[in-house]
């Protein structure tokens, strides 16, 4: 199974350890994970488009602890559960 990792990253010190923490956890139980923080570079325009086309391609969306409070996780959590994802909850 496929799961897209979603949390809050403006805003947060050490976001990069904490998706990388999720990312090895998720890999430990036998998913296949897309970690958006390793796109570097682009605008936050480009980071969302880039996140919802990585999240079309998963059968799960993981939502890290706080991830009510980004409006990028906001967006990919509905968008997940609009078109029927999985939506796992740290």
């Amino acid at each position: 199974m496929k799961v897209y990792i979603s949390g809050m990253i403006s805003n947060s010190q050490n976001y990069e350890k904490y998706f990388k923490e999720a990312e090895d956890k998720l890999k430990e139980s036998g998913y296949v994970v897309l970690n958006p923080v390793k796109n570097i570079g682009f605008s936050y325009k480009d980071y969302i488009d880039m996140s919802l086309a990585e999240l079309s391609k998963c059968d799960a969306i993981f939502m890290m602890k706080n991830w009510q409070f980004s409006s990028g996780a906001c967006l990919e959590r509905m968008y997940a559960m609009t078109v029927g994802l999985e939506v796992i909850y740290e």
